[in-house]
């Protein structure tokens, strides 16, 4: 086992891809540290996504910015693609609290309102999600960026830690995939067969939707960036697209209408901003 500065081994270094508080006695004031000394690092990685990109995100970059040894980082990230990984799990975890949270404030919501339809009721949680999504790159900045990035980065973490994300990424994937499958349930959408994928194996038609609807709706966001302009916000174009995926996967237009009006006090309300003025 590789000896490291403080006398551990990678060994003993826990993975980026699982929470220390879960893997070692919460009262053991080294661990308590150490994982202190973790967050500061990945703060200051997130800082330096946000001003530089994915691109600047280096060993060296980071060492400079926390005053460390660049060598002294390897013991709490093995490697730039496990750092990037972390980073990227850690902020993953916030947008799946942020959008549970917000699922059950949609349900509370639609709870005093008297006789809304199970389909419309579907629907406006879809709307609900749609405008959470858009409005994650004002609201989480360093974390939608970061995940935006890495879409359009190839290389940056190799296949191992990439694939350790993968469930924590499944996991905020789950709250869109759910209420496609509920909307199509309770016949707001279509109920379409299973898809197949490059294998011929069959795939969940919900599951198939969420990524073209989360995939449709970051792609309007990045057009945000683009340097001619547009005469519409990546938001406003993704709300347009929403409505067009749903109509198309068989929303009544009168329903998502109704639904639209529903949902449209929820984000507002949501925003600790706005409760603060």
């Amino acid at each position: 086992m590789t000896p490291l500065g403080d006398g551990s081994t990678f060994f003993d270094v826990p993975s980026e891809n699982v929470a220390t508080s879960a893997t070692a006695p919460s009262g053991d004031r080294r661990t308590r540290k150490r994982e202190a000394r973790r967050h500061q690092l990945l703060d200051l990685a997130a800082e330096i996504v946000d001003r530089e990109g994915v691109g600047g995100l280096t060993m060296a970059a980071l060492a400079e910015a926390a005053d460390y040894a660049t060598a002294s980082l390897y013991t709490y990230f093995p490697s730039r693609s496990a750092l990037v990984a972390a980073l990227q799990e850690r902020a993953l975890v916030v947008l799946g609290e942020v959008g549970a949270g917000a699922a059950a404030a949609w349900d509370d919501a639609l709870r005093v309102v008297p006789a809304t339809a199970p389909e419309v009721a579907a629907l406006a949680r879809l709307c609900g999600f749609s405008d959470l999504f858009l409005a994650a790159p004002d609201r989480h900045r360093h974390e939608f960026r970061l995940q935006q990035q890495l879409l359009v980065t190839p290389g940056v973490e190799d296949a191992a830690d990439a694939g350790a994300v993968v469930p924590v990424a499944m996991h905020v994937l789950g709250l869109p995939h759910r209420l496609l499958a509920e909307a199509a349930e309770l016949g707001a959408l279509r109920v379409d067969g299973p898809l197949a994928d490059p294998l011929g194996a069959p795939v969940d038609a919900s599951l198939a939707r969420t990524f073209a609807w989360v995939l449709a709706l970051n792609g309007a966001l990045l057009a945000d960036g683009l340097v001619t302009g547009l005469p519409a916000t990546g938001a406003q174009v993704g709300t347009h697209v929403t409505e067009a995926l749903l109509v198309g996967w068989g929303a009544d237009p009168v329903h998502l209408a109704s639904a639209r009006t529903l949902s449209a006090p929820w984000l507002d309300a949501a925003d600790p901003r706005r409760k603060a003025r």
